[in-house]
């Protein structure tokens, strides 16, 4: 499903800069209405997630994390993210070259977990099922 969108910003927390391109570019392929600002570590999202007026709301629109950075940082990543935003109000998605984690684990923390494709076709169908989350979730268009 095409949705028209303005001024949507997604966080697209990455190390590796190819999936990050092959992310950017099927985001771009699936809707043409969303940004992404990507950052290379936990602790840089986390900064740019603080905000100092929690009453204006989470600065992104959707946090999309990969779970293949280093140490296993996005798992604690999510846990604070949760700890601040629900996920009608941030939507936080995992990509993951290997297994998806089972339950209890650090999986819980986000809303979806995907495992990242090499052909650039299902990254498309990825990134739109994430943004088909993201716009069933958002607060801001239920009103």
């Amino acid at each position: 499903m095409l949705h028209v969108l303005p001024h949507a910003v997604f966080l697209h927390v990455e190390d590796n800069v190819n999936d990050a391109l092959a992310f950017r570019l099927a985001l771009e392929g699936a809707t043409g209405n969303i940004r992404v600002r990507r950052v290379g570590s936990v602790e840089t999202a986390l900064e740019l997630l603080s905000t100092p007026d929690a009453a204006a709301g989470p600065p992104f629109d959707c946090v999309i994390a990969s779970l293949d950075l280093p140490a296993g940082r996005a798992g604690e990543l999510a846990r604070r993210v949760r700890q601040r935003y629900d996920s009608a109000t941030l939507p936080l998605v995992g990509l993951t070259r290997g297994t998806p984690p089972v339950a209890a684990e650090d999986g819980d923390w986000f809303d979806a977990v995907h495992q990242k494709p090499d052909a650039p076709r299902e990254m498309k169908r990825i990134a739109r099922e994430i943004v088909d989350l993201w716009f069933s979730r958002a607060r801001r268009f239920h009103c």
